[in-house]
């Protein structure tokens, strides 16, 4: 995923992703925002950790039983952000600068 992410209420998280509906593209146990649509066309946000199993909103086959998903984000952990913002604090050469010495 990018490096590009927004901050909502202190937490970080990664960029928004349409989903296609092909099934949960994230791992189980993953906090995510989601934009859900339900059959009426109406949308709603919320957060949620992914549970995983082939009955799920993920599944768009199971429309309009379900809400589906039409976009998402995962939240960052902490740690990952925390050595994100050290990494941006080293003065790193750039990698074409690395190659050239080689």
């Amino acid at each position: 995923m990018p490096a590009q992410s927004t901050k909502k209420g202190g937490e970080d998280w990664g960029p928004w992703v349409r989903h296609n509906g092909k099934g949960c593209p994230v791992r189980v146990g993953t906090i995510v925002e989601v934009v859900c649509e339900d059959r009426f066309g109406f949308t709603m946000r919320q957060v949620a950790c992914v549970e995983g199993g082939s009955y799920s909103s993920w599944d768009w086959t199971h429309f309009p039983e379900l809400k589906k998903i039409i976009r998402y984000r995962e939240k960052k952990p902490k740690g990952l952000s925390i050595l994100e913002a050290r990494m941006n604090e080293l003065d790193l050469p750039a990698r074409n600068d690395l190659i050239k010495t080689l």
